[in-house]
């Protein structure tokens, strides 16, 4: 087969992997599995896609600046799984975080062509309207169905909890923003008032959910990017009158019409004042993290100690702290500030457009968000979240291509991503609902996701 057609074949089942991907937040394929763990499969698959196409794809590469800190990282991570106390877990999170890495580094070589960021921007904006769409759905079947039940939490589907589609929003709404820009600015008045609607219910799904984090991320994420840059000021007030709008949307639809009605509905803790337990997070990961200072406990480690709340800090740095070591976390944040700073220069120079200022907004949302929630754990928002994050890299920088020598170390890396992942694939996601079954029978452990459904490492 030539090297044309093979390249071809790749492309495709690129595609349809991605696909696959966008597809498990919005239908169940069967009842064997739940959101979450459909989800985690449909990552895996596609990022062993991915990987495997830098074999057969012209690559790009990054500069040295980048690549050091990278490659340490992954160093020290393999490291800390040789001394963890489950290794065949940790290789596992670590094996999927290489992958993710290998996600941006694919996304920021084939989004040069305009098309393609236009492609994976709007299959992001589609899943968020199906999602807008079931939503109104659900709540007039409410009334339809003559149950006369107004019951808040049974409106949303495509997760395992309702605070992680929270997790996907901050992720969504500034995509929508940008492309209601983008419409407007192409006289795609129709395209753009659509879009308008869609964050209309999204933002009244925001509101229900109560996801304070969500607001805030939103919120710094906005200010943020106009303190960079004024010229985006647009985007701030879209999403404001987005907002306010949702809200109104909201009280008619679960406090006007309920009262008219003479229903009361049932709805989630739209305020809360406390850290959910959250505190206690911390303090177990901050002592996790001075008991292993160097390696930290092993990737995926904070999961292997059972407590009563959950399967992983709900805090990014010190999940990292814990679980990785302080050497490995200080190149990690060395790279997300490096990111951000090369992110806010783009934004200053005449080449930034609206396009920049929405994916800025998006990826500074997620990182707020990751300082009180598991966005770099659960697999849809973390996925998602790579995707941008190689669309933002490939607007600020050039992209030369790879050189031969260079090319080895890619092709390296593939190796453990495509082993380690695909035998997660092959051999424990065909067991996952009997193990999960057995699991919750003798221990009866509450679901806290982590890699699997079941969040604890099993003994």
């Amino acid at each position: 087969m030539s090297l044309m057609r093979c390249q071809s074949v790749v492309m495709v089942a690129l595609v349809l992997f991605f696909f696959e991907f966008c597809l498990s937040a919005i239908t169940l394929w069967g009842s064997s599995f739940g959101w979450h763990d459909q989800q985690r499969i449909a990552q895996l698959c596609l990022i062993i896609v991915c990987s495997l196409s830098v074999v057969f794809l012209p690559q790009t590469t990054f500069s040295y600046k980048l690549q050091m800190p990278l490659v340490g990282l992954f160093i020290l991570g393999f490291v800390s799984v040789l001394a963890a106390q489950w290794p065949t877990w940790a290789v596992q999170e670590w094996a999927h975080y290489l992958g993710l890495a290998l996600l941006v580094f694919t996304v920021y070589g084939l989004a040069q062509e305009v098309w393609r960021r236009e492609f994976i921007l709007w299959a992001l904006a589609l899943v968020g309207g199906v999602h807008a769409f079931q939503f109104l759905v659900l709540y007039s079947a409410a009334f339809i169905s003559g149950v006369r039940l107004l019951d808040a939490n049974l409106l949303f589907g495509g997760f395992s909890n309702p605070r992680f589609f929270g997790q996907f929003q901050i992720l969504l709404l500034p995509v929508l923003a940008l492309l209601l820009m983008q419409c407007w600015q192409r006289q795609s008045r129709k395209v753009g008032v659509l879009l308008l609607l869609v964050m209309i219910v999204q933002w009244c799904v925001a509101i229900i959910l109560g996801g304070r984090g969500l607001w805030l991320g939103v919120l710094l994420s906005h200010v943020s990017l106009v303190l960079v840059n004024r010229k985006f000021w647009r985007l701030l007030a879209l999403q404001t009158m987005a907002a306010t709008l949702g809200f109104s949307f909201y009280s008619l639809l679960f406090k006007l019409i309920p009262y008219w009605l003479g229903l009361e509905p049932i709805l989630r803790d739209e305020i809360r004042t406390g850290l959910s337990g959250r505190e206690l997070l911390w303090q177990w990961a901050w002592d996790m993290a001075l008991a292993n200072p160097w390696l930290g406990a092993g990737p995926m480690h904070f999961a292997a100690t059972y407590n009563p709340i959950a399967a992983h800090p709900h805090q990014v740095i010190l999940q990292w702290l814990a679980e990785w070591g302080f050497p490995a976390t200080v190149l990690a944040l060395v790279l997300g500030a490096w990111g951000v700073v090369k992110g806010a220069a783009f934004l200053r120079s005449s080449k930034a457009a609206v396009l920049d200022g929405g994916l800025w907004c998006a990826i500074v949302g997620a990182l707020v968000l990751a300082q009180v929630d598991g966005v770099f754990v659960m697999p849809y928002t973390e996925t998602w979240l790579a995707i941008l994050i190689g669309l933002a890299m490939a607007r600020c920088h050039s992209v030369p291509l790879i050189h031969s020598r260079r090319r080895v170390f890619y092709l390296i890396a593939v190796i453990p991503v495509v082993l380690v992942l695909g035998q997660a694939l092959i051999l424990q996601a065909p067991a996952l609902p009997a193990s999960e079954r057995a699991y919750m029978m003798q221990y009866g452990a509450d679901w806290a996701p982590r890699f699997w459904q079941q969040g604890w490492i099993s003994r």
